[in-house]
């Protein structure tokens, strides 16, 4: 009974773990074709604001399944994989803030 229920949770939490997954990829997707109508239009501002949302909000997505993904099997590459895609969204984190600072002080000097 006990196996059973394990195995009715791993099977549960691998389609949950493939939904956000793809949630995650379609979130970077919608934003990338934003980023480029938004290229086109030659709002380069709204580009690179379209871009850095999706990608952040993307891998928020992947990081969730990653750590989802620990839970089933947690072996040193999963853990590894988890540390790698937080310590991405991390050093993406501060780029992001610090290009966007940037940005701003150019645009207040520039007027």
């Amino acid at each position: 009974m006990h196996e059973t229920i394990d195995t009715h949770f791993e099977y549960f939490l691998k389609y949950i773990i493939t939904v956000v997954e793809i949630i995650g990829a379609l979130i970077i997707v919608y934003y990338t074709i934003r980023a480029l109508i938004r290229l086109l239009k030659k709002d380069h501002m709204g580009c690179r604001d379209a871009l850095t949302t999706g990608i952040s909000t993307g891998l928020n997505f992947l990081l969730t399944s990653e750590v989802l993904n620990t839970i089933i099997a947690p072996d040193w590459s999963a853990i590894g994989m988890t540390c790698a895609i937080l310590l991405m969204r991390a050093g993406m984190t501060l780029l992001i803030h610090w290009e966007n600072k940037m940005e701003h002080e150019n645009a207040r000097l520039k007027e």
